[in-house]
């Protein structure tokens, strides 16, 4: 009786230490318990003081009438009383358009950030109206394990978290080959087109950090490279998705199939147009591994609102090879309307003394019909100053 007595107060302390640290963060839904929860626009996995490790479907719905696309976000909580909250949110997948009741949202790679505890947020961007969002906190990211736990692995509870109403069907992601030419690895989950344009169908997908070998790039100048999956599939990639290792210099120019004929149907009447000035730096050469401001202010210089929500891709280039790159959104816009996005807080910490490329990329998918889709990349050379770095 001793024995058990001991041993069910260690498992109690256990417990202790490990939830004390989401003590100081108030369990958050959003919306909260006094406001029903939309079944059209929520996260119904995993709930709040949920920890997770590795790569974690999200479940939930996003199925809005007028949705123009849906994504999720995330960032540390704030482990301070009553402070706000104003750190950056950071792309968790890829905007989708596609409506999901109940399903897999998307999956969430936690081995890309460090251990600790964040906040998830699930926007929903609807034609004409303001977003909606969903936000689950905390939420706890460790995929290294505790050590005490590891010295004591009786005491591990694995929990069951509870399973939606259907189990959706989804990809097998076989181990990759190991890859001795010209790569591609993925810097977001990224589709793989049949041709060198959004415009043709998507026949497989490289999530973010998977590799592909590189067999050639487009013969028509798009800079779309043609790769091979580990299902060996082979079709096309933009370029903006991707950082590529290895020598490209000699690769085969591969021909895409013809461009996809447009659909009969009555086309929607394209009238916006989301143009911008160039990338404005603060200081205009910032420091190695000093955070520094970046800021685009984009207009719709067309005659008619935007059709939805705009993706805007922030990379960091130093000769072709990306250094760092981050996400914004920009919302419906009327004509004349302008929005400007960006950080206050961007490091660049590889390469010093060297002569960097900022380039930024409104509606890199090619989501959002414009007038003119010719006008969407802006670019700024800048000199990365020395600071600390070696």
């Amino acid at each position: 009786m001793f024995i058990m007595t001991r041993t069910r107060w260690i498992f109690i302390l256990l417990i202790a230490m490990l939830v004390l640290p989401l003590a100081v963060s108030a369990q958050v839904v959003t919306p909260n318990d006094d406001t029903p929860i939309d079944p059209n626009a929520n996260i119904s996995f995993p709930p709040p003081i949920y920890t997770l490790r590795g790569r974690v479907q999200i479940f939930g719905s996003a199925n809005l009438p007028n949705m123009t696309n849906h994504f999720l976000e995330f960032r540390p909580v704030v482990n301070r009383p009553n402070a706000l909250n104003n750190s950056a949110w950071t792309p968790a997948s890829l905007p989708a358009t596609t409506p999901v009741s109940n399903n897999v949202l998307a999956t969430w790679d936690t081995t890309m950030i460090a251990d600790g505890l964040y906040e998830l947020r699930l926007t929903i961007n609807v034609r004409g109206q303001a977003p909606t969002y969903f936000v689950v906190s905390p939420l706890r990211v460790e995929n290294t394990t505790n050590p005490f736990l590891q010295a004591n692995p009786q005491l591990v509870i694995t929990p069951t978290p509870a399973q939606p109403v259907v189990q959706p069907a989804v990809p097998t992601v076989t181990p990759q080959p190991v890859v001795t030419g010209p790569t591609a690895t993925a810097i977001i989950d990224a589709n793989v087109r049949a041709g060198d344009d959004v415009a043709y169908q998507a026949i497989g997908f490289l999530l973010n950090g998977q590799s592909a070998s590189i067999l050639g790039v487009s013969s028509t100048g798009t800079g779309w490279y043609f790769i091979e999956l580990a299902n060996g599939r082979r079709g096309f990639i933009s370029p903006q998705v991707v950082r590529v290792s290895g020598d490209t210099a000699n690769l085969a120019r591969i021909t895409p199939p013809p461009f996809p004929v447009p659909p009969t149907a009555t086309p929607i009447p394209v009238s916006g147009n989301l143009a911008a000035s160039l990338p404005d730096l603060t200081p205009d050469n910032p420091t190695c591994n000093v955070p520094f401001q970046v800021l685009i202010n984009i207009t719709n210089n067309g005659t008619g609102n935007t059709l939805g929500s705009a993706t805007v891709l922030f990379q960091d280039f130093y000769n072709g090879v990306l250094q760092s790159s981050f996400f914004r959104t920009v919302p419906p816009l009327a004509p004349g309307q302008n929005f400007v996005v960006g950080s206050d807080n961007w490091v660049i910490a590889t390469n010093p003394n060297k002569v960097h490329e900022i380039r930024v990329t409104i509606d890199p998918e090619g989501l959002v019909a414009e007038q003119n889709e010719n006008d969407n990349v802006y670019s700024v050379l800048y000199t990365l100053q020395q600071g600390t770095c070696p």
